[in-house]
């Protein structure tokens, strides 16, 4: 009896166990297709998520090569291209499908910017299984900058036998030693109008003294550098170039070409002073009234039609000048006789082109005293303390750069070059 218990109690054990081991198996297939899907939404939104990163790198990529073009104006052409470049970065993607691409250009006076916009799908993989055949991705990209703009450079260039004077307080010295005392390098022609080859001029040469007017010349061919890397726009900046003692030399009409002005710099060189002795070939009454005439009145810089306008004024300070009519301030300076006045410059001389938003940048060449000079002391000396202030007034505010005998002109050309760029850079 006890045997058949047993027997019983087995049979209905195993039957149990199987039962068992059943419902666990349709249990594990019921649970197990939640996870296989979850799985699968998991895989297929981390596909997704990649294919946004990719395409919103692609779309930031087409933005940028549009904003970065030489120009202030977009044209359908950039729009077009900046598709092109979108669309074949997307084929790149696997499974990707770019349903909408949308660039936009942005109205502004004073800015430059476009916005795009991206509609995309993403073929699922086990995502399909539930009906969920594409995942969709949209995106977007923007950027504006200022307007770039359109600058013209007038250089009016002392080259008056005073930029003759030794560059630093070494090159000085040494050309009082070769010089019998004088520090200037006075160019002089021979009587039948040949070049003096003893003369102060040519013996600095000789003597690799380097002299104002050498500086000046290394200046501008710099500027010149700076003015080509600093574009951003196709010939936004076009440049003119004059020297001027008594007299004035245009050496470069205004132009696009900054390479004809670089080269067309060699030829800033030192005014022939006069056999005569006669020493008024610093006019600025004559060089400020041509420049005038010259520069038409100054443009908001948005176009090439209209630019902002500029006279990059480089002197040691001081006029001496043949008189033409009146002067402009005679209280500012001495009359020496009935063709030759000696003084500060006016700023008055300055105003008309100021009137017309013409921007004046000044670089002073600081003028060297010669208190062993007795025509120095009577006639310049007073009023030496007005030179630089009166240039600074002449020029607009913050376009003033004095430099010291043993100061670097070029660092001042540079330093005035980019003061004037920030003077009207659009920041709104």
């Amino acid at each position: 009896m006890k045997w058949t218990f047993n027997l019983l109690q087995n049979n209905v054990f195993r039957s149990f166990k199987q039962d068992q081991n059943g419902q666990i198996a349709i249990l594990f297939a019921l649970l197990s297709m939640p996870m296989l899907f979850a799985a699968g939404a998991a895989v297929d939104y981390g596909r997704r998520n990649a294919a946004k990163a990719q395409l919103d790198a692609a779309v930031d990529s087409a933005v940028l090569g549009v904003i970065t073009q030489k120009t202030n104006t977009l044209t359908s052409d950039m729009l077009s291209s900046a598709r092109t470049q979108f669309m074949a970065d997307a084929a790149k993607l696997p499974g990707v499908t770019i349903t909408s691409f949308t660039p936009t250009p942005l109205p502004g006076a004073t800015q430059v910017g476009i916005t795009a916009n991206y509609t995309a799908t993403v073929k699922t993989t086990l995502g399909s299984m539930m009906n969920v055949v594409t995942m969709n991705i949209s995106g977007q990209s923007g950027s504006v900058r200022n307007v770039a703009q359109y600058i013209d450079f007038y250089l009016l260039l002392d080259n008056s036998p005073s930029m003759g004077l030794a560059a630093t307080a070494a090159d000085i010295s040494n050309m009082q030693r070769v010089a019998n005392g004088c520090a200037f390098a006075c160019h002089l022609l021979n009587s039948n109008g040949t070049e003096n080859n003893n003369d102060n001029y040519n013996i600095a040469k000789r003597n690799n003294i380097k002299l104002r007017i050498q500086v000046l010349r290394d200046a501008v061919s710099n500027l010149v550098d700076s003015a080509k890397s600093s574009m951003n726009l196709t010939q936004q900046f076009r440049m003119e170039m004059w020297t001027f003692s008594d007299f004035q030399t245009k050496l470069m009409s205004l132009t696009p070409s900054l390479d004809l002005v670089k080269s067309a710099s060699s030829q800033i060189d030192l005014a022939y002073s006069y056999q005569d002795q006669r020493d008024s070939q610093t006019a600025y009454e004559r060089a400020i009234s041509k420049m005038t005439s010259q520069i038409p009145a100054s443009g908001n810089g948005v176009t090439a039609a209209t630019p902002i306008r500029f006279l990059f004024f480089v002197t040691d300070g001081v006029q001496d000048t043949p008189i033409d009519g009146t002067m402009s301030n005679q209280s500012s300076g001495y009359k020496i006789n009935n063709n030759r006045f000696i003084s500060a410059i006016s700023p008055s001389t300055c105003q008309t082109m100021k009137n017309s938003n013409i921007k004046i940048g000044i670089i002073y060449t600081q003028y060297l005293p010669l208190y062993s000079d007795d025509f120095y002391n009577q006639n310049v000396k007073p009023f030496e303390n007005n030179i630089g202030p009166m240039l600074k007034s002449c020029a607009t505010d913050g376009l003033y750069f004095p430099v010291a005998t043993n100061g670097d002109i070029n660092q001042a050309m540079q330093q005035l070059f980019s003061a004037a760029l920030a003077s009207v850079r659009i920041t709104n």
